[in-house]
């Protein structure tokens, strides 16, 4: 068996305010406690399955690069004797306020071939309503330590922040430019008004302060038009920069795609490990608690993970597919999924067809540029009634 491994850290500095996913505070007293668990179900994982190889990786968080030297060669030494781990690809993520050399050893040791920086903005403006801990003048830096080891660069900016205009987005577009990253992801700003599990992880004021301060933030967001001319100017201009717009909110050099992320979305094989990770093998999708806890309970006892009920596999492969460029191959998927699936996903296309939205190669179906800021409004049409 090959596939691919996500492990989360859920360690940050801060929390920031806009954040859904799973985090704790990296003084957590429940830190070693949790790296401990995570080491336990890599083992346990590993061993059910076989000890399968791992095609590609993923640190994701959080923020692993706040993780100490020791810690990371712990973690590596769990994941080699659990899986035959051979990689083509091993990402990171990182604030850019907290790389050092000896991080970055470690990083590189366990296998690390590419990193991705949380670098959000370049206006200083923008980082403090993001609550973001790093400033615009670490991230130059970054790059450069990433690259003195030979990692490749991913770069994440949001937009449709709070206060933005077009032209700081536009700057941030062109520094981002400058900076000559491999690889480019850029994320509308969402702010979800309904308690997330995490929140128990965090102490302070908890859900109603998120709250507050996302209900605020969302009123002084960009109008919708406008953070589609947002979308429109990324495409643009990292277009005529040579980035390939190869899924809806990613862009790369040739040949620096993403393989790990492509594996989500081509709807391949991945195990997820620690709290709140998701993980989709044998057709079966499931996941990790986000709650510390209520993850340490379930490791501790034994557990495997939580059963997502009403997952569609062909509804997830179809829905995954159109948002790269690639778009979906309708033969592979009429095969894969019989001539029932395919016709229904031929239904809920076919008003589609001459607006502009869909663009036909052949056997296969994408969205096209214009579609794809309102690529929601396409896969609700492929939901089951």
């Amino acid at each position: 068996m090959t596939l691919s491994l996500y492990v989360h850290i859920p360690f940050c500095a801060s929390r920031c305010p806009y954040c859904d996913f799973a985090t704790a505070p990296a003084t957590s007293p429940l830190r070693a406690h949790y790296l401990g668990a995570l080491r336990t179900e890599l083992a346990r994982e590993g061993a059910a399955l076989g000890r399968p190889r791992i095609a590609t990786a993923f640190f994701g968080g959080g923020t692993p690069s706040l993780l100490e030297p020791g810690e990371i060669a712990a973690l590596s030494g769990t994941i080699r004797d659990a899986f035959d781990f051979a990689p083509e690809e091993v990402t990171f993520e990182a604030n850019p306020a907290t790389l050092d050399r000896a991080r970055l050893r470690a990083w590189r040791a366990l296998g690390a071939t590419r990193i991705s920086l949380g670098a959000q903005s370049f206006s200083a403006r923008a980082l403090a309503a993001l609550g973001r801990t790093h400033t615009a003048e670490d991230i130059a830096p970054a790059i450069a330590a990433a690259r003195s080891v030979g990692l490749a660069v991913n770069l994440d900016l949001i937009f449709g922040r709070p206060g933005e205009t077009e032209a700081e987005w536009r700057a941030d577009l062109g520094a981002a430019i400058a900076l000559e990253p491999d690889h480019l992801s850029a994320y509308p700003l969402e702010l979800a008004l309904e308690p997330e599990e995490a929140v128990a992880n965090w102490a302070g004021g908890g859900w109603p302060t998120l709250e507050r301060w996302r209900s605020v933030a969302s009123a002084a967001q960009p109008d919708e038009d406008a953070i589609a001319d947002r979308y429109e100017l990324a495409g643009e201009l990292l277009g005529a920069a040579g980035y390939r717009h190869y899924e809806i909110a990613n862009w790369a050099r040739p040949g620096q795609e993403c393989r790990h992320n492509l594996v989500y979305w081509r709807n391949g094989q991945w195990l997820g490990a620690g709290c709140g990770a998701h993980s989709h093998l044998s057709g079966i999708r499931s996941h990790q608690p986000a709650s510390l806890l209520a993850y340490l309970a379930r490791i501790e006892g034994g557990e495997g993970r939580i059963t997502d009920d009403g997952a569609d596999p062909a509804v997830d492969t179809a829905i995954l597919a159109l948002r790269l460029a690639e778009g979906l191959d309708l033969d592979a998927y009429g095969a894969r999924f019989g001539p029932a699936a395919r016709a229904r996903v031929d239904r809920a296309l076919s008003p589609l067809e001459g607006t502009g939205m869909l663009e036909r190669r052949g056997g296969s179906v994408a969205l096209t540029e214009r579609a794809r800021f309102v690529a929601n409004e396409v896969f609700v049409r492929l939901m089951p009634d």
